[in-house]
């Protein structure tokens, strides 16, 4: 009965041999999906965020030069209407004066 006791913990060391490899298998084809996966995502995550970063560049500078070229106009209009104004320059020199006087 000896032999046979030494025969089972000899295959069950054997069994438990095997399932330490199928183990260490699973952990390393495990670690290389997740590394491949986050490899995979990295690449997508930068190809859309420079995607998005240039639509949203692009957009950016298309508004800018929309907002120069308004900013120019509203001031070419306003310059043109004050040049158009009508100044009464004498006016303005008596009440200049009165103003002094009082002071």
């Amino acid at each position: 009965m000896a032999d046979s006791d030494v025969n089972v913990i000899s295959h069950l060391l054997d069994v438990e041999k095997q399932a330490s490899s199928l183990v260490t298998e699973a952990r390393i084809e495990a670690e290389k999906r997740v590394s491949e996966a986050r490899a995979k995502a990295d690449a997508q995550f930068k190809s859309q965020f420079e995607s998005i970063s240039e639509k949203m560049e692009t957009e950016y500078n298309s508004k800018i030069d929309e907002l120069s070229k308004k900013h120019e106009k509203d001031f070419l209009e306003y310059t043109s209407l004050v040049d158009a104004t009508e100044q009464d320059k004498e006016g303005f020199n008596e009440l200049f004066k009165k103003v002094l006087e009082e002071l």
